[in-house]
């Protein structure tokens, strides 16, 4: 739940195993607003006389609007969705809450018929009657009326021991600050921020229980209020952080001990296509996991040394030695190429490396480097090429030589080789005929052609010669990466 919280804001799924008490509800529904004669031949009502617990926890599998909603169906539903622990007021399930007909007009009457949308979000809060709010989240659109106090609602979440909080603001007017109380709630395990929202942290900030925490195009007040709003995080492991070009921030500095996880994009460029400036710097020894995309074109360096497991990597820059250093521990590696990643594959020593995943987006000359990440990754099991996204204008010619000494992990591990969008050019077509001859663990090769009827290029492939006599070689055009971990995973 809590990377959901985090990475999508989303609502809460339909849970198969309660799937024919939804049924019973929905019955409930069509007989509250069909004929006496309909009714009977309808089914019994055996979902009223339910528990309240089992109708709470029945509800709280389906959007709150419609758990709202059947405060009509009697008075025995009156109430039983104001003990929900967790709410969601998103934006697709608000917008079309109240409708026409009968049903419109009853929800009206304890609604309200104005600004749709911030009452139905302050009435239900209002009325809600949970001891404890596990989860709230919140989405306010361009709609959204600007003099909206979402203050009080922040408050309200806090009053009630929050634990998990999610607040999206795209409305029309500026970046508006949230309550101080917010950056002192003792209780949030997990935090969600969205767009116009200005982060604006006092000293005395403490979140002694948050451990996943999201920041998606929000404005800073300053670089010390990010820098405040990390230090107070004593637990943080989830930190994900998407970033705008007019954020107020020049040097993003992570310096959190206890981080295991980083998500960090920063391609967002401004109305005009303008570029974007920055400097990351991290500092979280314990990291384990890092997915950084980031377009500024300044630079990124680690400040510790962390052992990482998996990475993935999007960048034009040259990081620092640390940087770099810390990525020789890796397991799992999805990197774009470009001419800065390019000069780590002979500059590291890649010797925990399982699994490789190279995504070539524009024209360089990548296959001699590629054979010195080989080289230099003796564990090596799988590796994939995606050309998929390769932008051709003009293609730059390609160097090939035949590396001097086999590298280890063809001698004794690569078990997966694939290529999605196979050109088929000279030294392309070498480097394949290399890695098959020379691949003695190899249990599947995968083809994917750019062009879907081309039989000469594939008879090309197939004799191609192939130590390991076992192998398989396939072709496709929907050819998917699939982690070796997700393939043991399946077949288990």
């Amino acid at each position: 739940m809590l990377r959901q919280i985090l990475l999508h804001l989303s609502a809460i799924h339909v849970g198969a195993a309660i799937g024919w008490l939804l049924g019973d509800l929905s019955i409930l529904f069509e007989k509250k607003f069909k004929p006496k004669s309909y009714e009977s031949i309808g089914s019994e009502d055996r979902i009223s006389s339910l528990s309240n617990d089992l109708l709470v926890q029945i509800l709280s599998h389906i959007p709150t609007k419609d758990a709202v909603a059947t405060m009509i169906l009697s008075k025995r539903w009156r109430s039983v969705w104001t003990m929900l622990p967790k709410l969601a007021f998103l934006e697709t399930n608000t917008t079309d809450l109240v409708i026409g007909g009968l049903l419109g007009r009853l929800l009206d009457r304890f609604i309200g018929k104005s600004d749709k949308q911030r009452r139905f979000i302050e009435d239900s809060l209002q009325v809600h009657k949970a001891p404890i709010l596990e989860s709230l989240l919140i989405e306010l659109g361009p709609l959204c009326p600007v003099d909206v106090n979402v203050g009080k609602w922040i408050e309200n979440a806090i009053d009630r021991k929050v634990c998990e909080l999610g607040f999206k603001l795209t409305w029309s007017a500026e970046p508006t600050s949230l309550p101080k109380s917010l950056y002192t709630c003792d209780t949030l395990v997990s935090l969600g921020l969205s767009d116009k929202i200005l982060i604006d942290v006092p000293s005395s900030a403490c979140l002694p229980s948050l451990k996943g925490l999201g920041l998606y195009f929000v404005v800073y007040k300053d670089e010390d209020s990010l820098v405040r709003l990390l230090s107070s995080c004593p637990i943080l492991k989830y930190l994900i952080v998407d970033r705008h070009h007019q954020d107020n921030v020049n040097i993003f500095n992570i310096k959190i001990p206890s981080l295991e996880y980083l998500a960090y994009d920063y391609v967002k460029l401004g109305a005009q296509g303008e570029g974007i400036v920055g400097t990351l710097v991290i500092d979280s020894p314990i990291l384990k996991k890092i997915f950084i995309t980031d377009y500024s074109g300044d630079s990124c360096s680690f400040e510790s040394k962390p052992r990482l497991d998996k990475a993935t990597i999007n960048f034009f820059y040259y990081p620092n030695d640390k940087f770099m250093r810390s990525l020789s521990t890796i397991m799992e590696l999805e990197i774009v190429l470009s001419a800065g990643t390019l000069a780590w594959f002979n500059a590291i020593n890649f010797s925990r490396l399982i699994e490789c995943k190279i995504i070539i987006l524009n024209e360089l000359d990548w296959l001699e480097p590629l054979m010195g990440l080989l080289q230099n990754s003796s564990n090596l099991k799988v590796l994939f090429i995606d050309q998929t996204f390769k932008q051709v204008e003009n293609e730059l010619p390609l160097s090939w030589n035949q590396p001097s000494s086999v590298p280890g992990c063809l001698s004794s591990h690569l078990e997966i080789f694939e290529w999605k969008r196979y050109g088929g050019r000279r030294e392309e077509k070498e480097m394949v005929k290399y890695i098959l001859a020379n691949s003695k663990c190899l249990k599947r090769a995968g083809i994917s052609l750019k062009s879907t009827f081309n039989y000469l290029m594939m008879k090309d492939l197939e004799s191609m010669s192939r130590v390991s006599t076992s192998s398989q070689l396939i072709f496709s055009t929907q050819l998917e990466y699939v982690s070796l971990t997700k393939e043991m995973m399946i077949s288990d």
